[in-house]
């Protein structure tokens, strides 16, 4: 195990060196904020929080079902409004109908002229229209409600994502590592051989199988380059970056792992409470019920008041247009009551519709429940399967590793064939890359799991 842990040293000294080189000749970051050249992964939250698309959107959202908040609060308010106005009007006639209905022309044109103006105040209000003003309110509220939590729930999907996202490409920038020590392992081993076959040792097939391994390594050396450009890619765009923006980029990871196993029932107490996604599930449920509540409502009558007063005056067309104080008033107050007894059965179906709205929001509610009850449980056996395979890949790793070291000398001694230090060189990278792929999987279900593990968005 200590072999193991140093050789996880050297990987991580060597990670600045070889990401850089991925980095040559590419390009700068179009926009957004600039990267340093090493990032964590709180680092990494920290930015997605301030750049996510997103989260944007979602806070969109959330800002128009306030301002339909304050539409329903308006409803209850009177409606005012001013008018003004000054006008002048003219004519002439030249033609008339005479009694025998025929069109006659007048020996002299006539014309007239007249000014006028209007000033006004009026005031209506709706005093009752069947509680469903309250019911408006209810539901505007509600919606709120449910934008705020759908807010925390996008602030929780982008964390997670990145979290996902940051491990996985650091999971390729250990497996690149580890691959690049393999290759400097390979290349020792076929200088051995030569120097061996160069004595005539061995034959030439130990040689070319030596060489055959270190071409392997190569290639898997360009394959895990490509993938961590891939994953660092797809790191900063969940980030809310350019994709230009993760080339040349270092990860920096904690080598703290999480201790023991989870309490799953405590989690899913927890999480059925104040996961915000069930909370704007409720609040959707909530809005439901009172876009019902209104709908019933419809059937009851409507009552409204109102007052207006005006003043206007006409005038010759001698006198100045601009004209304000008038001396003609009109006052009016009125009040109105209706009642829709019939509309062709619209109600009726409106009723139906926010009927089935309610009872689907209720079902939506009870099946995310089960669903996140459901992935909470499997994300938990998935952490106790990881941790116990990873305790087998590490003993299993010392084992292989000591039999390599062993082959590695009898095979310098000349008691053992090349077939069989390849073979135990292939067992030491299986199980190698087995534990960082599975040390990596145990962390990333750590992770999922964070997601349930407190109803608020919270660090990493």
């Amino acid at each position: 195990m200590r072999e193991l842990a140093v050789r996880r040293g050297r990987l991580l000294s060597l990670a600045a060196l070889t990401v850089g080189r991925l980095a040559v000749g590419a390009p700068a970051a179009a926009q957004g904020p600039t990267l340093p050249d090493t990032l964590d992964i709180t680092r990494a939250i920290r930015i997605a929080m301030s750049e996510s698309p997103l989260l944007r959107m979602s806070q969109t959202q959330a800002d128009q079902a306030g301002a339909d908040r304050l539409a329903a609060w308006g409803a209850f308010l009177p409606t005012a409004g001013v008018d003004a106005g000054l006008n002048r009007s003219s004519f002439s006639r030249t033609t008339f109908v005479g009694e025998e209905g025929l069109s006659e022309t007048l020996p002299q044109t006539l014309t007239a002229s007249s000014q006028g103006g209007s000033q006004g105040f009026g005031v209506s209000w709706t005093v009752l229209q069947g509680g469903r003003r309250f019911a408006g309110l209810s539901q505007a509220a509600a919606s709120l409600r449910a934008a705020e939590r759908r807010f925390d729930d996008q602030q929780r999907n982008v964390i997670a994502a990145v979290r996902r996202e940051f491990l996985g490409a650091l999971q390729r920038q250990e497996l690149l590592e580890l691959t690049r020590t393999q290759i400097a392992d390979r290349e020792f081993e076929l200088d051995i051989a030569r120097r061996r076959y160069e004595i005539a040792a061995v034959e030439r097939t130990d040689v070319l199988a030596a060489q055959s391994l270190l071409l392997e390594a190569r290639i898997r050396l360009l394959s895990e380059e490509n993938q961590l450009r891939n994953g660092l890619r797809q790191l900063v765009v969940s980030m809310g970056l350019p994709p230009e923006a993760g080339e040349g980029l270092v990860l920096m990871g904690d080598e703290g792992m999480p201790d023991g196993l989870p309490n799953i029932g405590v989690i899913v107490e927890t999480a059925v409470t104040s996961d915000p996604e069930l909370l704007a599930l409720r609040a959707e449920r909530a809005a439901a019920a009172a876009s019902l509540w209104s709908s019933r409502l419809s059937y009851l009558p409507t009552i409204s008041v109102s007052f207006s007063w005006g003043r206007g005056q006409n005038f010759g067309p001698e006198d100045s247009f601009w004209q304000f104080d008038l001396g003609d008033t009109d006052r009016r107050f009125g009040i109105t009551a209706s009642w829709n007894l019939f509309d062709g059965f619209n109600r009726e179906v409106q009723n139906a519709r926010a009927s089935a709205a309610r009872r689907q929001a209720e079902e939506d509610l009870r099946g995310r429940r089960l669903e996140i009850e459901r992935d909470i449980r499997r994300f938990g056996a998935d952490i106790e399967e990881h941790a116990e395979t990873l305790d087998l890949l590490e003993q299993q790793y010392a084992i292989s590793r000591e039999r390599l070291d062993m082959q590695q000398a009898r095979y310098r001694l000349g008691t053992a064939s090349f077939l069989e230090l390849q073979d135990a060189i292939g067992a030491v990278q299986r199980s190698e890359n087995s534990i960082i792929q599975t040390r990596y999987s145990y962390r990333i279900a750590w992770s999922n799991l964070a997601e349930y593990m407190d109803g608020r968005p919270g660090s990493p």
